[in-house]
């Protein structure tokens, strides 16, 4: 419908609200943070993190206490004798010290020590995973932010349209059907508001219990964008780290660990004898050097089942490492092809959604400024400007988020992002 009468323009009202602050953002103290001091954050707070150290810790501890070699022993001992009235005493002071053989003892060493490097692997393992963990929440965080602010120009534009519809029904201007239209569509816009809104408290919240658990719900949101391409992987660089996968590393040395303790049960059909010295004192002036020598007999008890129980456990831990290998393997493929995708896509497609979108909502608002664009005309590019902008945000925050997974894939260390 063209319009011959004239009336005020509503541009300089919209560009007023699109250019006003965020008035959400400015109600609350939301703490900024960049994503290497979130990771900073997050190794000396995370309760998850805390708890993979201490479970790591408890299981070096006792790989190391495994190893430790046997005490000896102090006793001593009086007797009293008697007969017909005569009295004797004697006293017996005696040291008593297992004696293992070499074989065992350097058998036992070696399993700890691969057992100590499993634990360390695995605790690595549980950082590269809830470091990503870290990484995503504050991309989405970002995201959630741009988002909203996208959705809150598009109703600021549907607002100031509405309320420009209003009085121009009212002139006769337009038609009633417009008018509704224009109502529910400011209905919605700010009931989308509304959403994009609680999404973004969320993720901050979200990001505020990976990083600082305990802060009473505080929100914690991003102080820097990450508008641009991430850097480049190929597929045979991320398969080239596949053998410095921690959770790789920490299979190797569960199948050493493994593979020791065979080597140990190998060595229990051979008895474990007790060496003793001591010295015995009698009352009436006699006294000595006493040696003792205690070997266990292996009649009923040659540690078969044991022996066989560690060579299953070796062949499983063989097992285990291979199936880790092929899993990690698919992981790394996965995630490569998936980063290969979004960063084409990213590429492609949002530069152009962006600069079209931004210039579609400024030609139609100039448009419907000049009498040239109907209500719904101006309506339907608002929508067009915010799908536009969603999408390419859309592209940036996945391409973003897939580069991290593939870093994860890769294992790589938190500290990698400070």
């Amino acid at each position: 419908m063209r319009q011959s009468r004239a009336r005020p323009s509503p541009v300089p009202v919209v560009c007023g609200v699109l250019l006003a602050p965020s008035a959400a953002i400015g109600q609350e103290a939301v703490r900024r943070v960049s994503l290497a001091e979130a990771l900073e954050a997050f190794a000396a707070n995370s309760l998850a993190l805390k708890i993979a150290r201490s479970e790591a810790a408890g299981l070096m501890a006792g790989a190391r206490q495994s190893r430790a070699y046997f005490n000896p022993q102090f006793s001593f001992e009086r007797d009293d004798l008697g007969h017909n009235e005569e009295k004797a005493r004697e006293e017996t002071f005696q040291l008593l010290q297992q004696v293992e053989w070499p074989g065992r003892t350097n058998a036992r060493a070696r399993a700890a020590t691969h057992t100590i490097r499993a634990g360390s692997a695995r605790l690595r393992a549980d950082s590269v995973e809830l470091a990503f963990e870290v990484r995503e929440a504050y991309v989405r965080a970002w995201f959630a932010e741009e988002a909203e602010s996208i959705v809150r120009r598009t109703a600021a534009v549907i607002q100031s349209v509405a309320e420009d519809a209003e009085a121009r029904l009212e002139a006769g201007d337009i038609s009633a059907f417009e008018a509704r239209r224009l109502r529910l569509a400011r209905v919605e816009a700010e009931q989308e508001l509304e959403e994009a809104v609680l999404r973004t408290r969320a993720a901050r919240r979200n990001l505020a219990v990976l990083v600082e658990p305990g802060t009473e719900m505080r929100e914690i949101g991003p102080s820097e964008g990450l508008d641009g391409v991430p850097p480049m992987i190929g597929r045979e660089a991320a398969l080239a780290a596949l053998d410095g996968r921690p959770d790789v590393e920490a299979a190797a040395s569960e199948l050493d660990a493994a593979r020791a303790g065979l080597d140990v049960a190998r060595t229990y059909w051979v008895p474990v004898p007790s060496l003793g010295l001591g010295y015995r004192h009698h009352d009436d002036g006699f006294g000595g050097a006493s040696i003792g020598l205690d070997v266990p007999l292996p009649l009923f008890d040659r540690g078969s089942g044991t022996r066989e129980e560690a060579a299953a456990h070796s062949s499983a831990a063989a097992y285990r490492l291979e199936l880790r290998r092929e899993m990690a393997r698919y992981d790394v493929l996965a995630a490569s092809d998936r980063y290969s995708s979004n960063r084409a896509r990213l590429d492609a497609a949002a530069q152009g959604l962006r600069t079209d979108g931004e210039a579609l909502l400024a030609s139609a608002t100039a448009a419907y400024a000049e009498q040239e664009m109907t209500l719904l005309e101006l309506l339907d590019a608002a929508g067009a400007f915010q799908v536009a902008q969603l999408s390419a945000l859309s592209l940036t925050t996945e391409a973003w988020v897939s580069y991290y997974d593939l870093l994860r894939a890769t294992g790589s260390a938190p500290e990698d992002e400070r």
